[in-house]
């Protein structure tokens, strides 16, 4: 099973205590684990700067996205941020699908899906307490939602979060595509890690 065709395609983070390193496991919708999101770059002393810091919600991440034989799909880069984040999509070779711009919102999230060319492609829109979020294309037309899920009593005191990626359609045009499937690890990189 691909990332690209799994669905739901489910996102979870590994528990852990004292850690702040972006860590995902990818499983298909049988609980089958088809790749894995790590950080690259967190080295020992970014480590102790986050560990310092009150808050590393700001910080640049890069993930990249790896399927079990070891093939990178992609990267996903958030980068270094204050009030709103714009997180790179690109492919293994380096080449860029586009960005996931956060816009500027009081209450509840929301993102602009955007291509290489920073032509809109869609949306992502949370409501208000950050659990459930509508993608949507330039249309308005909602072509997917990520889920994030409450945590379980052995999550509830570690920073591990949940995520499932529901597909409306079995395939979408790209760039919309890898963004959509780059999303749920986008909203967690931006709304939940570091804080």
């Amino acid at each position: 099973m691909d990332i690209f065709a799994a669905n739901p395609l489910l996102i979870r983070q590994p528990k852990r205590f004292m850690r702040d390193v972006s860590d995902y496991e990818v499983f298909d919708p049988h609980g089958r684990q088809i790749a894995w999101a790590r950080e690259q770059g967190a080295d020992g002393g970014m480590q102790v700067l986050r560990h310092l810091a009150k808050s590393t919600g700001g910080f640049e991440r890069r993930v990249h996205v790896t399927d079990l034989y070891g093939h990178q799909r992609l990267a996903v880069q958030k980068h270094w941020s204050w009030m709103t984040a714009t997180t790179s999509v690109n492919l293994p070779d380096g080449q860029p699908v586009g960005t996931i711009e956060q816009d500027l919102k009081f209450f509840g999230s929301k993102f602009t899906l955007l291509d290489a060319w920073k032509r809109q492609v869609g949306t992502i829109e949370g409501d208000f307490i950050g659990l459930d979020f509508r993608i949507c294309d330039h249309n308005a037309h909602e072509v997917a939602r990520v889920d994030r899920q409450l945590p379980d009593l052995g999550e509830l005191f570690t920073s591990a979060d949940s995520y499932a990626l529901h597909h409306r359609y079995p395939t979408l045009p790209e760039p919309l595509r890898t963004l959509v499937v780059a999303s749920a690890i986008t909203i967690d990189l931006v709304l939940r890690e570091g804080r």
